[in-house]
């Protein structure tokens, strides 16, 4: 997916900014605020936190957005749809670092904050919700939830075509966006059934090995069958199949425990698997957390850093996207 064109979701500014845009382009400096009203100093910084953004300089724009969110001293003075931007912007940034977690931890502030926006949902609303929609569907594919992602693309691309017909100039782009991404799930959604096939022929073949071998290739086929139902969980996860994916799982364990063999890596592995599959079920969510919790020890005996860090991100996005859907269904 390409990156979001944060530009079209900045919203309209109470003051005039053309002189300061003119200085901050020239200078490439924040403006003197000295003797401004606290309105025009905000405005001013929000149009600086843009320059940033648009002049790739991500360091300095993620420091001046987080100074303008956390300061307990500004925050009361940002109007929502103005606070709703700067967590859109942090994401976008979040998103080009692939900082997913935190990337859905700016997409429930921003949600957050734009639901308390009351009133008429006005265009800068919508281009915000857009922008927000369309992050998600980024951080969801490339975390492997590309069923949760054709959805949020689904409504991104049917929010903008409403919206170019009002202003095809501000909205045009990233409906091209919207719509060039979602061919890109597609495409993918028919590569992996290829591969789903090609999978289930390797399974057959396996299964029928099993017990009518040495017993060097019972192990061999045990190998490659845990290693392929793996990976068929894998694809029904990343196609949104959570109650297949926990099938394919768990007879990856079953046979992993006929290996006869200590807990390692690859139970770890497979475990989190599960454990990912059982979160795409309601009813199956508690288990999800109750399993992910007990890997933990599992994972810091192995010294596996990795999967530690992806346990405790899966632990924290459980609840970050059901407050996340919480929060679009109100506005929705």
């Amino acid at each position: 997916m390409k990156p979001l064109q944060l530009t079209f979701a900045f919203p309209h500014l109470n003051n005039d900014m053309t002189i300061a845009q003119a200085q901050i382009k020239r200078t490439a400096a924040m403006p003197s605020t000295e003797g401004l009203a606290p309105d025009v100093v905000l405005d001013m910084r929000m149009t600086y936190a843009q320059f940033l953004i648009a002049d790739h300089r991500t360091v300095q724009a993620s420091q001046v957005i987080d100074d303008m969110i956390y300061s307990d001293e500004l925050l009361p003075t940002i109007p929502p749809i103005y606070n709703t931007w700067l967590w859109v912007a942090r994401m976008t940034l979040l998103v080009a670092e692939e900082s997913w977690a935190l990337a859905l931890g700016s997409a429930e502030n921003a949600l957050q904050q734009l639901a308390s926006i009351p009133g008429k949902k006005n265009e800068d609303y919508m281009a915000l919700l857009v922008a927000i929609l369309y992050n998600l569907a980024a951080v969801h594919n490339a975390t492997g939830d590309n069923s949760r992602a054709s959805k949020e693309l689904t409504k991104t691309q049917q929010l903008l075509e409403r919206m170019v017909k009002k202003n095809e100039a501000r909205f045009s782009v990233m409906l091209l966006h919207a719509i060039e991404a979602s061919t890109d799930i597609i495409s993918s959604r028919t590569k992996q059934m290829n591969v789903l096939a090609h999978y289930q022929t390797i399974i057959d073949a396996n299964t029928l090995m099993l017990g009518t071998g040495s017993e060097a290739d019972t192990r061999r086929a045990l190998n490659e069958l845990v290693d392929t139902l793996r990976k068929e969980g894998e694809i029904m996860l990343e196609m949104g199949n959570g109650r297949n994916a926990v099938k394919y799982y768990t007879k990856a364990l079953r046979y992993q425990k006929k290996l006869n063999e200590p807990l390692g890596q690859r139970d770890l592995t497979l475990s989190i698997g599960l454990a990912r599959a059982l979160m795409r079920l309601i009813n199956r969510r508690a288990a999800a957390e109750q399993l992910l919790n007990s890997l933990l020890p599992l994972a810091r005996k192995l010294g596996a850093s990795n999967e530690i860090i992806e346990i405790e991100n899966l632990l924290s996005s459980k609840t970050r996207n059901f407050n996340i859907m919480t929060l679009l269904k109100g506005i929705f």
